[in-house]
């Protein structure tokens, strides 16, 4: 959960309608927002992907609609404003878009919500910056035309700093480059204007072109390693700021212009609303639930809906979340409850009872828990691995990072041991969880499996150690098992092993392969085990 503190007062202003402290609790609940009023704050809990809310501009944008102040969607004016971006030879972050608004009040409000928004954009869909990085400048400070390039390296003033420094120097000594350090390596992405430098991402901003309080032109920079998601960032900060003050302008960078604030389109009809809401809404009904949640609803033959979704809402990656939204615009409130016909009593399942035995042991050997996502990418889940497979595919995924559900557990592990090289040694971590199979005899062409994997990383990490540790596991579970020699694609040859139950295979472990170190960018040895626990 993301939790923000807004002012009370700020956020009556921007809402225009005078609200009690319970109204402003209502309204805040039904629209999935958890708070509490202390005096003039309000602390505000809400879930991560409705990053559009991390600010009070993006809440008092909701609770308009909610309450019919302001419905429907709003349509933001993107002027041209001249300003070119080239961006030339980039691969450490090689995403970026960029855009200006221009006549802007700084008031002490848009200040406090601008850092926090930031803040907590870095921390969720940006992934700690190392997905996502914001830079915001002062535009009039800015010379034109503007270049995205990597470099080996450069001097300048860093924000909050009196004296040029070198790149080495800013990741060494300022506070910034100590933190965020880990996601640059060898080649530095930089944003030049005609003077010079003004961002080095996703670690700090130019002494140069600072914000202060007589700042009236606001230039932003988002740059990543995913182009979806820096454009939806960047839609987000420009939609927000502009629901208190400012004109948004464009930028062209390279050969594409952002913002791009235009509506997407998703079509839907009535009668596949009802089905999953089971509520009775008819068409005036859905059209006004989605209008109060500021969607643009143009009805058409045949009890057909299409929608047009925000540019700010970059959680809506389906149908599904749209209708989710018919509901919340109806209002939960509204929705009577009513109990099952069927009377059961709920148990934990003996998977589950396994898996929770699991993670103790685990545990009591000296491993910390860690959970990863289901959606992986054919890159990570076989190429990195130098292992072939088939997999089940996402039709329309939101991002190339997550298109495609894992089928094993280690290349995650994999994947959080080389975002964790700057972490103490050794490194023990392991995972419980499910993986998806193709499987032609199930209604859904897939199956889902529980599997076990572990890793170990530090220099002396070897083959007995984990083969002590799967024996340990397995006696203590009551298994009766065998260990034969086996070869694996991922570990290095003759340095592995498999492990049988009455003859069918069940895992296998051993010493992960150079070659795989070096595709993960991993610089000690490791070793690890995955058994499927289904």
């Amino acid at each position: 959960m993301v939790v923000i503190e807004i002012d009370k007062n700020d956020l009556i202003e921007l809402v225009g309608k005078q609200l009690t402290d319970e109204g402003i609790e209502e309204t805040l609940f039904l629209i999935k927002i958890e708070s509490k009023i202390n005096g003039d704050k309000i602390e505000c809990e809400m879930n991560p992907d409705r990053a559009d809310m991390f600010s009070v501009e993006g809440i008092a944008r909701e609770m308009k609609g909610f309450l019919g102040i302001e419905t429907g969607i709003k349509k933001y004016d993107v002027i041209d404003s001249g300003v070119v971006l080239k961006k030339q030879k980039a691969d450490a972050r090689p995403c970026i878009a960029c855009g200006i608004i221009k006549d802007v009040v700084l008031s002490d409000y848009l200040v406090k919500s601008l850092m926090q928004v930031q803040e907590k954009l870095h921390m969720t869909i940006g992934r700690n910056r190392r997905k996502v990085a914001i830079g915001v400048h002062d535009f009039d400070k800015i010379v034109p035309p503007l270049v995205y390039k990597d470099v080996d390296d450069e001097t300048f003033v860093p924000l909050g700093m009196t004296d040029k420094m070198n790149i080495k120097g800013i990741l060494e000594r300022h506070p910034k480059g100590v933190d965020y350090a880990h996601l640059v390596k060898e080649i530095y992405p930089l944003i030049y204007d005609k003077e010079g430098v003004i961002s080095f991402p996703p670690i700090i901003n130019s002494e140069r072109t600072k914000v202060t309080e007589n700042t009236k032109n606001l230039f932003i920079d988002v740059t990543g390693t995913d182009e979806k998601t820096v454009n939806q960032v960047l839609n987000i900060l420009c939609c927000n700021i502009n629901e208190r003050c400012g004109k948004i302008f464009s930028v062209k960078v390279s050969n594409k212009v952002t913002p791009q604030l235009e509506p997407k389109e998703i079509s839907m009809n009535v009668e596949e609303i009802d089905k999953i809401l089971g509520i009775g809404l008819n068409e005036s009904d859905i059209v006004e639930a989605l209008e109060k949640m500021r969607y643009f609803v143009k009805k058409m033959k045949g009890g057909k809906i299409i929608a047009g979704i925000p540019a700010y809402r970059s959680d809506i990656l389906h149908k599904i979340d749209v209708i989710e939204d018919v509901a919340v615009g109806y209002g939960y409130n509204n929705i009577e409850p009513i109990l099952p016909k069927i009377a059961t009593i709920g148990k934990q399942s003996e998977l589950e009872k396994l898996s929770r035995k699991i993670r103790e042991l685990m545990s009591g050997l000296g491993f910390q828990e860690v959970l990863s996502f289901i959606l992986t990418n054919k890159e990570n889940n076989f190429v990195k691995m130098n292992t072939k497979g088939e997999c089940a595919e996402i039709l329309n995924p939101i991002s190339s990072e997550h298109n495609i559900c894992r089928t094993w557990l280690l290349p995650s592990l994999m994947k959080i041991l080389s975002s964790n090289k700057h972490r103490e040694y050794p490194q023990k971590v392991f995972e419980i969880n499910d993986c998806v199979l193709l499987d032609e005899t199930t209604e859904t062409k897939t199956k889902q499996i529980r599997n076990l994997a572990a890793v170990i990383s530090y220099d002396n990490s070897n083959l007995t150690e984990m083969k002590s540790i799967v024996e340990t596991i397995l006696s203590s579970l009551g298994y009766k098992y065998e260990i034969k020699d086996y070869n694996h694609p991922s570990f290095i040859e003759s340095r592995c092993g498999e492990i049988l139950i009455d003859g069918d295979q069940i895992g296998f472990f051993g010493e992960i392969h150079p070659k795989i170190l070096e595709n993960w960018q991993l610089e000690k040895p490791v070793i690890g085990f995955e058994i499927r626990v289904d």
